[in-house]
């Protein structure tokens, strides 16, 4: 190459590189210039990074706990002493009987209780019962107690030691996979459901098919329950499959009702629907409905239960998954599975699920009324 050739390189070389930091920086003023956009590269990074941080923990630093003592001996509260003194366990029960010792695991009150049997000064042996719905955290609670237990017989030196009678309530193996498949059931469908209703005003949008749409005779409420219904369907079969591949392949247990299950399926969905086309409603275009979509998805999964214990985070993040369907659903899908639950036990669960479907839906009807407008 001769020396005129390369400067000829050169220059050709700098003109595109001139070229292409002009059309970036066209790209960086388009994109903060759009309040909306500039919320969006924000506002998610900082929120999520909170959440995780606080709430992806398998540390279980707090484990609400019951005990319900039978023998009323100096050995069974040395026991109790020595596990409250702990400053892990919380003291959430006071059971008078052996029914509501039950009673209060069975509704999550504690995720573990002690049981001292009558003759526990004598043979020594305590039961401790889990709720293994959650086998993580089940299995990280038993953990401590034996630990507990263990350091106890080590300081009583030749006197008898205390055994741990372990049993694992719903889950009696402690097989993760009985926890993660049932909750599979709703947390696949609501990804697709966001995707599919977050989608269709955006995309619709862009392609221009949508000004189309509101010139037809149909209104905005029949606009809205138009595009509702497929991703309910879908989001329907999809938990059906979950459902039967669950059942048959896996051999997981089902205790319940498949009339409830199905009903519930449906109004889940309806719920995460609403918050789809709302999503939809707000996003200018594709990208930004992404964008709202992801930032809706990873708190609801954080917050959820299912991959790291609620037990286990703040109380004021505790506090704040209360507002989370999907918690209420996975709590409600658990209940259904492996305890027969009916609508009345379901109610505390059902009711915060409603509410989030119908103020939702009704955001999203509004949305679609004002944009029409």
């Amino acid at each position: 190459m001769t020396r005129s050739n390369r400067f000829q390189f050169l220059d050709a070389l700098w003109a595109s590189v001139n070229r292409i930091i002009a059309i970036a920086g066209k790209e960086f003023v388009a994109l903060l210039k759009d309040k909306g956009s500039r919320l969006i590269l924000v506002v998610p990074v900082i929120v999520q990074a909170v959440l995780f941080g606080y709430g992806a923990t398998f540390n279980l630093e707090r484990v609400p706990w019951t005990y319900y003592d039978a023998s009323h001996s100096s050995s069974s509260m040395e026991v109790v002493r020595r596990i409250t003194g702990t400053g892990i366990f919380e003291l959430k029960a006071a059971p008078r009987s052996l029914g509501e010792f039950e009673e209060t695991i069975s509704s999550s009150t504690a995720l573990l209780g002690l049981y001292f049997p009558p003759d526990f000064e004598k043979n020594g042996q305590v039961f401790a019962a889990a709720d293994a719905r959650n086998s993580t955290t089940a299995g990280v609670a038993m953990g401590y107690v034996n630990s507990i237990v263990a350091q106890i017989n080590a300081d009583r030196g030749s006197s008898a030691a205390f055994a741990v009678v372990e049993r694992y309530r719903w889950n009696e193996n402690g097989i993760t996979r009985y926890a993660i498949i049932p909750s599979l059931t709703i947390l696949l469908s609501m990804l697709q459901v966001l995707l599919l209703a977050g989608l269709s005003v955006a995309r619709e949008r862009e392609e221009g098919s949508f000004d189309m749409m509101l010139m037809t005779p149909a209104s905005s409420l029949e606009i809205l329950a138009g595009k509702a219904v497929p991703p309910t369907i879908i989001a329907c079969l999809q938990a059906l499959a979950i459902f039967l591949i669950g059942l048959f392949w896996f051999e997981l247990p089902f205790a319940g009702s498949y009339l409830t299950l199905g009903l519930f399926v449906v109004g889940i969905s309806l719920c995460f629907v609403g918050v789809g086309l709302a999503i939809s409603a707000l996003a200018n275009n594709i990208q930004q409905s992404m964008v709202m979509v992801i930032f809706f998805l990873l708190p609801c999964f954080i917050l959820s239960g299912l991959f790291t214990s609620i037990r286990a985070m703040p109380e004021w993040l505790q506090t704040l998954t209360l507002i989370n369907p999907l918690r209420h659903a996975i709590v409600a899908l658990r209940a259904i599975y492996f305890e027969n639950a009916g609508f009345a036990d379901l109610v505390p669960s059902l009711i915060p699920i409603v509410l989030a479907g119908m103020l939702s839906l009704a955001w999203a009807s509004w949305l679609f009324r004002h944009k029409i407008q």
